[in-house]
């Protein structure tokens, strides 16, 4: 592990990790527990480690094959229902839609047979 700074450096917004990031989606001394000093190292040790981050889909990465084996899970037979599927609610459908497609592009979800 690299050593930590005893004076982190002030936070310098990246491409991957923005203030939007850290304040909004990790909710970054919220509670203001933090003093400003453990503030801008936690930060520090974000931008570190900004890679291995994923704020969307896209971002999300898989295990290289040649490192590991895809992982094949038995299961039992399929047994269809007997129920019709939930509708999706005409209000909502084209959100899920998108989000469906986003998931495909992000390769989060495999095409069935």
């Amino acid at each position: 592990l690299p050593p930590l700074p005893v004076l982190p450096p002030e936070f310098i917004p990246t491409l991957k990790l923005t203030k939007k990031h850290l304040y909004d989606e990790m909710k970054l001394n919220s509670d203001g527990f933090l003093w400003p000093e453990e503030e801008k190292l936690f930060a520090h040790i974000m931008i570190l480690n900004q890679h291995s981050l994923a704020f969307e889909e896209t971002d999300r990465g898989t295990f290289r094959e040649d490192y590991f084996s895809p992982y094949i899970i038995p299961v039992l037979p399929h047994v269809p229902w007997e129920y019709k599927n939930i509708p999706i609610p005409p209000g909502t459908k084209n959100e899920v839609i998108e989000l469906l497609r986003d998931k495909i592009k992000a390769g989060f979800y495999e095409p069935s047979q």
